[in-house]
């Protein structure tokens, strides 16, 4: 395989990831709130709908489009923080509630406001070109980072900002700490509603930028469900990288990765099934959460209860010593 192919074959990755990268930081700041959120298909399917919408209603402008699609994400979003922080709902099935009245709240407006059923495509869409780095097009692997939607270079800031909140900052503190402990977090003086309701509603405006990247971006129309799982995809990306920006993005990586491979091996019509490709970032995010959750089991057992005496006793002797 010469460098032309590894370079459009990360290309398509950074491309293929670029919506996961953007779910998957929203999702990672709710979990470190303490929030356990599932609800980002129904956030991007909705911004896929509005981002269409206002492409529409504006001649084709997709800049306009993501920006409709944030307002309706952050909207959509304000109803789960609802159901989390005022009613105390169960997250699972607020999450699922949240998925199945996205689906049918797309598919009855689809119907009243386009008069179309399964799909609309915008009569007019002025589509961005990727922006070309001429300077490292050529060099290996990096070459992959050219080319690419102005939106993929978001999402990789995105990371970078999101990081700095979490491990540079005092919100980025009051986050942690209510995820560690809300009570604790209430004696520290903190708001642990009004941080996870910034969480939810963050997390709902970068779940609909990257629906709405699918939809003006990737395919140019809205199509019912047209998410497809990616959703869910994000959440598992959360779990494999521990809730920690730069692997959650690491890992966004390895499930665009798999899918890129996955579709070339079909346009090359190998015996190997794509299938089988498109699995295994699944089964590593499995075996990643059992081995979490026994570490887990061991915690609650005490393990770790014992280092933290044997470091208490250490550092006490340390003091002794002076």
């Amino acid at each position: 395989m010469d460098w032309i192919t590894v370079n459009n074959v990360l290309n398509a990755t950074l491309r293929i990831a670029t919506p996961l990268i953007l779910m998957g930081m929203g999702g990672l700041m709710c979990q470190r709130a303490g929030v356990f959120n599932i609800a980002h298909e129904g956030f991007a399917l909705v911004g896929a709908f509005f981002a269409i919408l206002v492409v529409h209603l504006t001649d084709g402008n997709i800049i306009f489009g993501m920006f409709g699609a944030m307002i309706s994400g952050i909207i959509f979003s304000s109803l789960f923080s609802v159901f989390i922080v005022k009613f105390k709902s169960n997250h699972i099935i607020s999450g699922i509630a949240i998925n199945m009245l996205a689906a049918g709240l797309t598919t009855f407006l689809m119907r009243a406001i386009f008069d179309v059923q399964g799909a609309f495509r915008p009569r007019i869409i002025n589509k961005l070109v990727g922006i070309e780095l001429a300077m490292i097009k050529e060099i290996p692997v990096i070459g992959a980072l050219s080319n690419q939607s102005i939106f993929t270079y978001l999402s990789i800031a995105v990371v970078v900002v999101i990081y700095i909140i979490l491990f540079k900052t005092s919100i980025g503190l009051k986050i942690q700490a209510v995820g560690e402990s809300e009570i604790g977090s209430l004696a520290a003086g903190i708001n642990p509603n009004k941080i996870r309701i910034i969480v939810i509603l963050i997390s709902g405006a970068l779940s609909a930028i990257a629906g709405a990247f699918l939809s003006t971006v990737i395919v140019s129309q809205f199509s019912e469900h047209m998410i497809q799982g990616r959703g869910f995809t994000a959440f598992t990306t959360v779990i494999f990288g521990a809730a920690h920006p730069i692997f959650v993005a690491l890992s966004t990586l390895l499930f665009g990765l798999a899918d890129s491979i996955g579709i070339r091996l079909e346009l090359l019509g190998t015996s190997i099934s794509p299938s089988i490709i498109k699995m295994f970032p699944h089964i590593l995010a499995l075996i990643t959460l059992i081995i979490s959750s026994y570490i887990i089991k061991l915690k609650e057992q005490g393990v770790n209860v014992n280092i933290l005496k044997k470091l208490k006793v250490k550092k006490s002797e340390n003091k002794q010593t002076f």
